[in-house]
């Protein structure tokens, strides 16, 4: 095959090849760079990974630095019968001292035992300190296991999230573009309308000085003027709006001008409705986001479920105490604790599974609501678009018939053969079906842009 016939062919079957975007597909690219709502979504997404990081952190061993120095006063007391145990015993070791010196010269001399009062001691210490090191490290705990598990299953639910906003911010775009197109040929109907009203002024002051008509048909010849100059006036605002909307989507100053798409490059569907349906049932992220929400609800029923079960935690305290804060050899002190912690009747468990079933039901129904809901979108979005494709096909008919009969009626009229109301009704009409013809035309490729998105491309 020659060479240059080869590059033919690949420019056919690959026409994006060596060509640049259309306005279109450049504009959907800047929205999903700078849309200010896309970005909250993408923060939201951040947020959740934030999250499913926090959860994983629960797997590994804390250490943390506790202290506390206390002062008190009063409380309880207990006392210690150290006075009553001693003093019967002090008394008789008197006696017999006593005795032994009076009856032996050579008895040693002893002191006297005094009388000892029992003790009384504060439950609470006036002064305690207490500073240590403590690790944690979980062995077995179904909690920490079963929220990882959810938080994973929140982060693909808000990953999913994105993407459908993405998806509708590009529909948005479509039909905000075409919107605009459809306002700004409105104005340039308009404006070339207001050139044949002025011409058909001059046309009727020139008769009215021949005196082939009588003024009534100037005035309403001006009248028809500031009707039509109402009318450009409404339309400029239409695309004055068009364009704000437009550029707020994108992010950028409301009167950023707007590259224009001649008609004939808008894109046709050639999708049918029976598998416009399947696709959207394969395509649609919805359903995947519910498949997300059923696994994120089965690790709460799973977590409400471990609460059933022991939770055993190793703990090591290394540190000091007493009653001045000092951190000496003599203050120090370590411990090892191994934790099981078990509610072995809690009432309000099994509730709790019992809601969380019950949230996994309605999130089942939720998931056969969304697919009658997208089908019949798929529906709807389909006929509507033939409908308007068939609209076009009348809007043209429409036009060209207008413009055979205005053309016939202006010559007359240039020629004193019609009056002005002919004249008049026959420019409404030719300027009601190009103004249908405009809306008809921007109005099917909003349509395809509906249906696209009700089909998930």
């Amino acid at each position: 095959m020659h060479f240059s016939l080869r590059i033919i062919l690949l420019l056919l079957l690959f026409p994006t090849l060596g060509f640049a975007q259309s306005p279109i597909e450049t504009y959907v690219k800047v929205a999903l760079e700078n849309n200010i709502a896309l970005t909250q979504k993408n923060l939201s997404y951040d947020k959740s990974l934030a999250a499913l990081d926090e959860a994983k952190a629960t797997f590994f061993p804390t250490l943390a630095l506790k202290a506390r120095y206390s002062m008190a006063r009063g409380g309880r007391n207990f006392e210690i019968a150290t006075g009553d145990l001693v003093n019967p015993i002090f008394s008789n070791l008197n006696l017999i001292n006593s005795i032994g010196k009076a009856t032996d010269p050579t008895y040693p001399d002893i002191p006297e035992y005094p009388s000892i009062p029992n003790e009384e001691v504060n439950f609470l210490r006036r002064t305690e300190h207490e500073t240590k090191l403590q690790l944690a490290f979980p062995i077995f705990n179904t909690a920490i296991l079963n929220n990882h598990r959810i938080k994973g299953n929140m982060v693909q639910m808000e990953k999913i999230s994105v993407a459908i906003y993405k998806k509708e911010l590009i529909k948005e775009v479509k039909i905000g573009y075409f919107n605009y197109l459809k306002a700004r040929e409105g104005v340039q109907l308009f404006q070339n309308t207001m050139d044949l009203v002025n011409e058909n002024l001059r046309t009727a002051n020139s008769l009215y000085r021949n005196q082939k008509v009588t003024i009534d048909e100037v005035y309403a010849a001006e009248a028809q003027v500031k009707e039509v100059a109402q009318q450009l006036a409404e339309m400029q605002k239409n695309q004055k709006v068009a364009q704000a909307y437009f550029n707020f989507l994108l992010n950028q100053d409301y009167n950023t001008a707007i590259e224009v798409t001649q008609p004939e490059d808008l894109p046709k569907s050639a999708l049918t409705v029976d598998p416009a349906r399947e696709m959207a049932f394969s395509n649609r992220a919805e359903f995947q986001q519910l498949n997300y929400a059923l696994a994120a609800t089965d690790n709460k029923i799973k977590l409400d479920k471990g609460n059933r079960l022991p939770n055993l935690t190793l703990v090591g305290d290394y540190g000091f105490q007493g009653t001045e804060y000092s951190f000496t050899s003599e203050d120090d002190f370590m411990m090892g604790s191994l934790v099981l912690s078990w509610d072995i009747f809690n009432k309000q468990t099994k509730h709790k599974i019992q809601q969380s079933k019950i949230d996994r039901e309605i999130i089942e129904q939720r998931k056969a609501e969304t697919r009658q809901q997208i089908g019949l979108q798929v529906v709807s979005a389909y006929y509507e678009l033939e409908t308007t494709l068939k609209s076009i096909e009348l809007a043209e008919a429409q036009k060209e018939a207008a413009q055979k009969a205005f053309r016939l009626v202006n010559k007359k009229y240039q020629q004193g053969q019609a009056n002005l109301v002919q004249f008049m009704d026959s420019r409404t009409r030719l300027t009601n079906s190009e103004q249908q013809l405009i809306i008809t035309k921007y109005d099917y490729q909003i349509k395809l842009a509906e249906f696209e998105r009700a089909v998930g491309q």
